[in-house]
């Protein structure tokens, strides 16, 4: 009987492991002791463009630039001469096209019987796309670093886990750490991002709007704010982003157009627009249930000043009334600037009538002091009409137009007088 032979192994393997080089997505190389090919893989085409056989009896430097191949012998020369494996080298290589493309080699030395390393066999991985991709990150990266504007992200949890340098900056850290970022803000910006701006960004992806940033110093820095909630597929989020624009010129920009406009030039007292904004807002308080006085206050004879002196000192006359008009007030009380030679004094929270009278006499007691003008003394004395809220009025019109009736009869009998509106 004739003895049959068990098929051959090693034929089977070295079949198998050809198949498997033969369709990863790497190209499999081995070189020998001069560094030239002896084998190369068909992935070699995909990746530089070249059949295998082209490859063989050149060296890998013969497909890098001359200034990368000068590079990487060295390190290749080193690595041969200690038996070390090559890990993770990246090269720059040419394609057949001309086009560079970067490899990741590692490899294992070829070790012989008596010890000695004859080659290498190893494996290049194409990492052109993923360099690419890092090198667009990292410039996005350096952006996002050297940006003069506040970035930083967060977890889930509230936790800050990235500042860029502006923001470590006006922090005052040396590196991004992991605390709360309620601790950046006064509490009622914690409140706000707690109650409407995180909210608002898990539900609709982002949040824009004004908040507080606290620096280092204890300085509140208003800042313009978005935060994007960063989700996965599934619709959960992941993390918060942020970034904040400090809008400290714009806000006192703003303050100093609001103040212009609610401010009267000269006396820097509030003037007329500032008195009809406000006294609407107090009557339309629901809470404003108690009475409030108006003082309707015009200085006799103020022209005489000006034709007499100028309005160079009658403008000093009106400065030092307004100084001392402000300082006969109470503390809740407003003096404003109405127009001209004309004040008007709001009394809030009055009781009873003879309050009103007390309050009065203290204003009155303003005009019986001397101002001196050109090195003399004069007094200058005022009418003052007072309408009384609700009983004279509802309205900042009807209570300015009341107020100002009492006045004139005041100017009527005599001046230098005050006389509150009938049925108070």
């Amino acid at each position: 009987m004739n003895k049959q032979h068990p098929p051959n192994k090693t034929n089977e393997e070295m079949e198998r492991f050809q198949a498997l080089v033969e369709h990863v997505d790497d190209w499999i190389w081995e070189v020998d002791y001069n560094g030239i090919y002896t084998y190369a893989s068909p992935r070699i085409k995909d990746i530089l463009g070249y059949e295998p056989e082209e490859v063989l009896g050149k060296t890998p430097f013969e497909l890098m630039p001359k200034w990368e191949a000068k590079r990487v012998a060295p390190i290749f020369q080193e690595l041969l001469s200690k038996k070390l494996p090559i890990k993770s080298l990246e090269n720059i290589n040419i394609h057949r096209n001309g086009q560079e493309v970067i490899l990741e080699t590692s490899g294992s030395p070829i070790i012989d019987d008596r010890g000695n390393c004859v080659g290498y066999r190893g494996v290049d991985r194409d990492i052109t796309s993923r360099k690419a991709a890092e090198k667009k990150q990292q410039q996005l990266l350096d952006i996002i670093t050297e940006f003069p504007d506040f970035i930083g992200t967060c977890d889930t949890s509230g936790n800050m886990t990235f500042l860029n340098k502006k923001a470590q900056t006006v922090l005052g850290l040396k590196e991004a750490i992991k605390f709360p970022m309620e601790e950046i803000h006064p509490e009622w910006a914690s409140n706000l991002m707690k109650q409407e701006a995180i909210p608002t960004a898990i539900k609709e992806g982002v949040w824009k709007g004004e908040n507080i940033i606290v620096a280092k110093d204890g300085t509140e820095i208003p800042v313009s704010q978005i935060i994007i909630a960063h989700k996965t597929i599934q619709g959960d989020v992941e993390y918060f982003s942020t970034i904040a624009r400090d809008i400290t010129e714009r806000v006192q920009l703003e303050k100093t157009i609001k103040k212009k406009a609610y401010l009267d030039e000269l006396t820097n007292l509030p003037n007329r627009r500032f008195l009809h904004d406000e006294l609407t807002k107090y009557i339309e308080d629901t809470k404003a249930e108690k009475k409030f006085a108006l003082l309707f206050v015009d200085i006799d004879n103020f022209k005489e000043i000006n034709d007499t002196y100028g309005h160079y000192n009658g403008d000093l006359a009106l400065e030092v009334i307004s100084r001392r008009l402000s300082r006969s007030v109470r503390k809740e009380d407003f003096v404003c600037r109405y127009g001209g030679d004309e004040f008007i004094i709001v009394l809030p929270n009055i009781a009873e009538p003879a309050q009103i009278e007390q309050l009065a006499e203290r204003i009155m007691s303003v005009f019986r002091q001397p101002i001196s003008l050109q090195s003399q003394n004069f007094i200058i004395t005022a009418s003052v009409g007072i309408s009384i809220f609700p009983t004279h009025g509802q309205t900042v019109d009807a209570l300015i137009t009341n107020a100002d009736k009492s006045m004139y009869d005041v100017k009527k009998h005599g001046k230098n007088d005050y006389q509150i509106g009938d049925n108070y």
